[in-house]
């Protein structure tokens, strides 16, 4: 069976996350965290029975319109239960838990497919959805004081303009950008959130309050935050790749490789809640960001006998900045939003997140594909048949199978280029990442407050009724 395209999962999980996190807000958001978790484990059960791609795809989809109702709810619910002078150690142990999902995952995933097949990573997800429904019987349910209903303009421009953008760019690398269907996508995608934010200033009850978006520190963790998945999430992929095809490593022990990152954000994140009261969101992201550029910079360092131990120094550095700077960004996103609001507070930073994130694997995984591409067909044009040179420009995965089809000699002229091409690329990559996390701890510096909130933000709209009080109060926030 055909891998299923990760627009297929990513794209609804990103296009439905606003939707996701004022529908908790507004109905209930333990009642939308069980919903989510439902449609999620029916998602799993039908992707592992899946018969063919088609199916495994849509699967995929069911099992991101589930996620974009679970995570703005986990979030928004620890910040309604945690008073705020607890909450950014609250956050710190929620992005540490986080993290725990990085670590077991691919290990778990990777014995999976190694011991039984594909199917049982789906298996997997069963008694994780079992237990969160079980757990969720002692969380108390919490919503909206205000019971506003669902605005649906809103909700359906959004939700359009978040899939058409999220597609295109997940799309971009495999269709071409210039291609008519990328294009279209991302003019529908533009010209749906332009209208999104028209309909949002004139709506009596806004999905997503773009009076949100004039505190600085609001927009500065965003952006922040954007960036940091940008630098970071692209880096697991491709470092499964060099565990698996370039050191030959199984998916199991490939999985194993990956939990010094995790390890440490489970620390960073923590430890970052406790110090966010003395030392400030600003000085906590500056660190944590130096460290992250330090574990890129280190691991770009790699060849393909490099030993573990100098991996996973890298890989050390990259978690523990990587925990220690979302906390306290997290921290700050939903500290400048009412608790009324939590839901959609949360929601705009999972938006944040999964945006950075595809932008990273699409501009950073395109120019890592480019460069490894025109490494192959340097180093084997002449060498070997013009056929398999093609074929083995495409990717260092097609390149390995190709190489089985082949004479020994032949094979192993193959590997050794395209794990040399790769490493190149992968390796220019992660110097790549590391200046846009450079930007990200510069934008930090800029953008963030030196000191937390020690309140949350409040309602506007509080204690005012008339439309005079109204326009008084919006001139002095905008003012201040």
């Amino acid at each position: 069976m055909t891998a299923p395209s990760p627009a297929q999962s990513a794209a609804p999980l990103a296009g439905l996350l606003l939707v996701g996190g004022t529908m908790g807000d507004r109905f209930g958001r333990r009642r939308f965290l069980t919903m989510g978790m439902v449609i999620f484990g029916l998602g799993a059960v039908g992707a592992a029975l899946a018969a063919d791609a088609t199916t495994l795809i849509l699967m995929r989809g069911v099992q991101g319109v589930g996620a974009a109702f679970v995570l703005p709810a986990t979030l928004s619910i620890v910040t309604d239960v945690f008073p705020r002078e607890e909450r950014a150690k609250a956050i710190g142990i929620w992005t540490g838990v986080g993290a725990l999902a990085i670590a077991v995952g691919p290990v778990v995933g990777g014995f999976l497919v190694d011991q039984l097949n594909w199917n049982a990573v789906f298996w997997m997800h069963i008694p994780v959805v079992v237990l969160t429904l079980v757990g969720l019987r002692i969380v108390p349910e919490s919503r909206d004081s205000r019971f506003l209903g669902l605005d649906l303009p809103g909700a359906v421009l959004a939700t359009g303009g978040l899939l058409a953008l999220v597609y295109a760019i997940i799309q971009g690398n495999e269709s071409g950008w210039t291609s008519p269907e990328i294009v279209a996508a991302f003019l529908v995608g533009a010209g749906l959130l332009a209208a999104f934010a028209a309909v949002e200033l004139r709506s009596a009850s806004p999905m997503l309050p773009l009076r949100f978006f004039r505190q600085r520190d609001f927009n500065g963790a965003v952006i922040v935050i954007g960036l940091i998945f940008f630098a970071m999430m692209v880096t697991f992929f491709f470092l499964t790749q060099f565990f698996q095809i370039v050191q030959g490593e199984s998916a199991f022990t490939a999985g194993l490789y990956i939990l010094p990152t995790a390890g440490m954000m489970m620390v960073g994140a923590p430890l970052s809640g406790l110090l966010e009261h003395k030392v400030g969101p600003r000085i906590l992201v500056v660190a944590a960001g130096v460290a992250v550029v330090f574990g890129l910079v280190w691991l770009s360092g790699v060849q393909a006998d490099t030993s573990y131990g100098y991996i996973a120094i890298g890989l050390a550095a990259f978690g523990f900045g990587g925990g220690m700077a979302l906390a306290p960004l997290t921290d700050t996103v939903m500290a400048a939003v009412p608790v009324n609001d939590a839901g959609i507070g949360s929601a705009v930073n999972d938006v944040s997140r999964e945006l950075g994130a595809a932008l990273g694997i699409a501009i950073v995984g395109s120019i890592v594909s480019s460069i490894y591409s025109g490494n192959v067909e340097d180093s084997l044009s002449g060498v070997v048949d013009a056929e398999l040179v093609e074929t083995a420009s495409e990717g260092i995965g097609v390149a390995s199978v190709a190489a089985q089809s082949v004479p020994a000699d032949i094979a192993a002229t193959v590997i050794a280029a395209t794990n040399t091409a790769f490493i190149d690329a992968f390796t220019t990559g992660l110097l790549i990442r590391a200046g846009f996390m450079a930007a990200a701890t510069l934008a930090a510096v800029v953008l963030l407050p030196n000191r937390m909130r020690e309140t949350q933000a409040e309602e506007v709209a509080e204690a005012i009724t008339t439309a005079p009080a109204l326009a008084a109060a919006m001139q002095k926030e905008a003012a201040a």
